[in-house]
């Protein structure tokens, strides 16, 4: 046999090996990423119970098939990877356990990366790193000490099929993600409005906008908040209770941002029973008021500098993750202006009121040309019945892996009560 018919031979039988060994690798990966996705999802369960601690999710898996998982119930319970390998039991030995964040133990106990270890866990893929610098790498670098395999995404695991996982891990933690990146809770203004852009008649009648379906999503959103935030105009107009209203759900501590405390003395949210309500003020207002909001059990906070900036800094420096603002045009505006709202949840009602007059939710931000408006990022659309939810991001999610999620469209936001 000549030398050109034995490279003519041993060639495509090289191609086929090397396709079988993409096949397989890529296989790999694609299962790598929907057991990480798994434990984003689980870790989502527990939104709003787990605050301040990251929401956690973990999934054991071997020769492609689940053997356990788990995730945080709330603050201070069993953590997910204990659950997920009493789970698994014996099946834990060579398997590989898959978590959405980096472990976490916040008693220094090693709780989390001794069970893996004891169990017989072989490899370990993580969705992110630990946002909070103090704790990034150091159960990474743990469970490499004891000889476990670690990879995590978009870092030893790379392509196509890793980005829907990434995201979901970077989603799921935003809140974490954004107070560490810029040392303020998690902020998301909610509104609803008409087709033609309006939040209430020129009268300042307000109830309905939206639908039944997309206010139980509102009262899902509260549910997932440690504060929920309204001016003084929504409590004088709309005497909201601002909580979830369903069996079971997180409480949020219920907030009013009130530069004269010019507030009525009869309002649902001063019965303190259930929820604690905080009042924040300009120093010296009404300390009259503020001693009557101290007799209903609300706690009132005074600043010299009362702005929506002072008053995310506050609430960074109480240990909250996430504020969902539920505010009139003119509190939004002001907070967009202070850089303090990261996303934006707008329902979207088939109605048209009109009115030169009837309020918009965003007041006046300054902006003169179409050019300056403040394009959101990452933007999805969710049709629930006749209204139409729009989530974006007005500040990308903070990505340790240095790689950016690329916005599939885009959205504006440019204010103001009069324009057209």
């Amino acid at each position: 046999m000549s030398m050109s018919m034995t490279m003519g031979f041993s060639a495509p039988m090289k191609f086929k090996a090397n396709a079988v060994m993409n096949y397989n690798e890529q296989h790999h990966h694609a299962l790598d990423a929907s057991y990480v996705k798994r434990a984003a999802e689980l870790s989502d369960l527990s939104a709003g119970f787990t605050s301040p601690h990251p929401n956690f999710g973990c999934v054991i898996a071997k020769n492609s098939k689940v053997f356990g998982e788990g995730y945080l119930y709330a603050q201070g319970t069993k953590p997910a990877e204990v659950q997920a390998v009493e789970a698994a039991g014996e099946y834990c030995r060579g398997a590989t356990a898959y978590v959405n964040m980096e472990p976490e133990d916040c008693n220094n106990d090693n709780t989390s990366l001794s069970a893996f270890i004891k169990a017989g866990i072989t490899r370990v893929v993580i969705g992110i790193r630990n946002p909070l610098q103090h704790l990034r790498g150091n159960a990474i670098q743990t469970l490499r000490s004891e000889g476990l395999q670690v990879d995590v995404l978009g870092e030893d695991i790379r392509g196509v099929s890793m980005e829907d996982a990434l995201k979901s891990c970077l989603v799921v933690n935003a809140p974490l993600l954004y107070r560490s990146a810029f040392q303020l809770p998690f902020s998301v203004l909610k509104y609803a409005m008409t087709l033609d852009g309006k939040i209430a008649t020129s009268s300042g009648h307000s109830l309905w906008i939206s639908n039944e379906k997309s206010r139980s999503r509102v009262f899902e959103l509260r549910g997932r908040s440690d504060v929920v935030i309204v001016g003084g105009n929504t409590l004088r107009k709309d005497n909201p209770r601002l909580t979830p209203r369903n069996g079971g759900a997180h409480l949020p501590t219920r907030i009013v941002m009130s530069q004269t405390l010019d507030l009525p003395e009869v309002a649902n949210l001063w019965d303190v029973r259930d929820v604690p309500t905080i009042v924040v003020t300009h120093r010296g207002a009404r300390r009259s008021f503020q001693k009557f909001l101290a007799s209903k059990g609300v706690e009132v906070v005074e600043f010299d500098v009362f702005n929506p900036k002072k008053v995310a800094e506050y609430l960074y420096d109480r240990g909250y993750l996430s504020v969902l603002w539920e505010c009139g045009g003119t509190l939004s505006a002001s907070a967009i202006l202070s850089g303090v709202i990261h996303k934006v949840h707008a329902f979207v009602a088939p109605k048209i009121i009109g009115g030169r007059n009837a309020p918009s939710p965003v007041g006046e931000l300054g902006m003169v040309e179409m050019t300056q408006a403040l394009e959101l990022s990452d933007v999805s659309y969710e049709q629930i019945e006749s209204d139409v939810l729009i989530s974006g991001y007005v500040q990308p999610i903070p990505d340790l892996t240095q790689s950016t999620i690329d916005p599939t469209l885009s959205l504006k936001i440019i204010g103001g009560r009069n324009k057209p």
